[in-house]
């Protein structure tokens, strides 16, 4: 009788469980069972969490830390606003709900680096052993891209925009006076949105290293890829070309980077017949 037709006894399997419960990650590799899987997500949200309420804690209770913090979030906040107006808060606890949620805001920037790591540390089981050599680049790089794309929003795109719609306001009619804890909330989720979004590098490159993925399928996609980031970059912009195209033209430019991240790191040229598991779907 070959080994493929031995059957497992239940002693054999129970020992087998538990020499795998006393193996590492590096042990176990893609030989993780599926509840091993969300336990171990478990232990690296808990990781997560305590990180960024560590690092809020600090903020919020430190005001040599906050001051310096608070004023260089507002500034783009103030820059657009006091041509216009000011901001102001309509509710007796919208003040102490700003402080709470800047502070929030901040300790997960500042808390990145180990946000990716937890991240990394999750999907390295599903990658080959020399692909876990990768976790240095990858923390560096993915917090790079995550503050870019940040900053990108803050510091370019928000602004224009909201002078746009500040523009409205007329000195003896209309006032341009925003709530503060409204304006904040859009701002800081579309600061991580444009954050994340800038992730598609990375995203392209696990992607890639999975064969989920290859170059023929973003150059397939490509057009469809600039179309979508012009329809967002005219969302997000006053309705004039040159806006759009500010905006447009480094998210364009990210796109290519994510195909050549693709063609360097990602699967080579199929042979007739072969799909990858996105197109297959």
């Amino acid at each position: 009788m070959g080994d493929e037709d031995k059957v497992e006894t239940p002693a054999a399997g129970e020992a087998r469980k538990e020499k795998d419960e006393g193996k590492t990650e590096e042990d176990l590799g893609g030989r993780m069972t599926f509840l091993q899987h969300l336990e171990e997500l478990r232990r690296r949200l808990i990781v997560s969490l305590l990180t960024v309420a560590g690092v809020f804690m600090v903020i919020y209770s430190s005001p040599w830390v906050y001051d310096p913090i608070r004023k260089f979030f507002m500034q783009p906040l103030q820059d657009v606003v006091k041509n216009y107006g000011t901001f102001q808060f309509t509710s007796i606890a919208e003040g102490f709900e700003f402080n709470v949620k800047l502070s929030a805001a901040a300790a997960v920037f500042i808390s990145a680096p180990m946000l990716f790591y937890q991240a990394w540390a999750f999907i390295a089981p599903g990658l080959y052993k020399k692909e876990r050599r990768y976790v240095a680049p990858f923390i560096f790089f993915s917090t790079f891209f995550f503050l870019a794309g940040s900053a990108f929003f803050y510091f370019i795109a928000f602004p224009m925009g909201a002078r746009f719609f500040a523009s409205f306001a007329q000195a003896d009619l209309i006032q341009f006076n925003p709530k503060l804890d409204d304006t904040f909330s859009f701002v800081t989720v579309m600061v991580m949105a444009f954050g994340l979004i800038f992730e598609l590098p990375l995203i392209a490159f696990i992607l890639a290293r999975l064969h989920i993925i290859n170059i023929a399928l973003m150059n397939k996609y490509r057009r469809w890829a600039i179309l979508l980031i012009f329809i967002i970059a005219a969302i997000i912009t006053p309705p004039d070309v040159l806006s759009q195209i500010l905006v447009a033209l480094p998210m364009w430019a990210l796109y290519e980077v994510s195909a050549l991240v693709v063609w360097i790191f990602g699967p080579k040229a199929k042979k007739p017949g072969e799909e990858t598991i996105a197109e297959k779907s």
